[in-house]
């Protein structure tokens, strides 16, 4: 999975800008790339939980213009 991939897999999980995902995939790469959108002003992480298989990320969408 790369940061693209994570992002357009949060846009399609959002509830106006509110998301709550769950990803069976490798956590630590996970979380990595959720970080890095977090930094770049993409999403606000508001719960960013490892599970045994994957993980769970809670946060708001940021819409920035273009």
């Amino acid at each position: 999975m790369n940061k693209d991939r994570l992002f357009k897999f949060i846009q399609t999980s959002t509830r106006g800008n509110f998301f709550s995902v769950e990803i069976a995939e490798d956590g630590t790469k996970v979380v990595q790339l959720a970080k890095e959108l977090e930094e770049e002003g993409r999403i606000k992480l508001r719960a960013c939980t490892k599970k045994e298989q994957g993980v769970y990320l809670e946060g708001i969408l940021k819409f920035v213009p273009s």
